[in-house]
C-alpha cells in the first residue's frame, strides 16, 4: 500500500494498492463508514465507484474526492505509474 503524495484531505485515508488492476485508481476510506476506488482519469460522473458502505459518503467529501482528483490527475498518473511500472 503506498499513500498519495499528491494531495490529502482531512479525515480521509488515501492510498494506492502496488498490485491493483488497471485502469489507474486510487482507494479512498473514511474508516467504519465508506470506501471508494477513484478513477481520476474518468469524468466525474464516472469517477467513483462504491467499494462498501455503512453510513455513506458526505457529500462535502464526495465534492473534495472529485475537486482534488481533477485538479491532481497527472501527478496521480505519475504516482500510479511508479508503483505499477
Amino acid at each position: 500500500m503506498a499513500k498519495l503524495k499528491c494531495f490529502s484531505i482531512a479525515g480521509v485515508k488515501l492510498w494506492f494498492w502496488s498490485n491493483d488492476h488497471e485502469p489507474p485508481h486510487f482507494h479512498a476510506k473514511v474508516s467504519g463508514d465508506w470506501e471508494v476506488a477513484v478513477f481520476f482519469l474518468e469524468l466525474e460522473e464516472h469517477m467513483l465507484e462504491v467499494k462498501w458502505q455503512k453510513k455513506g459518503m458526505s457529500a462535502q467529501h464526495r465534492k473534495a474526492l472529485l475537486r482534488m482528483a481533477t485538479a491532481h490527475r497527472m501527478q496521480l498518473l505519475q504516482e500510479w505509474e511508479e508503483i505499477h511500472p
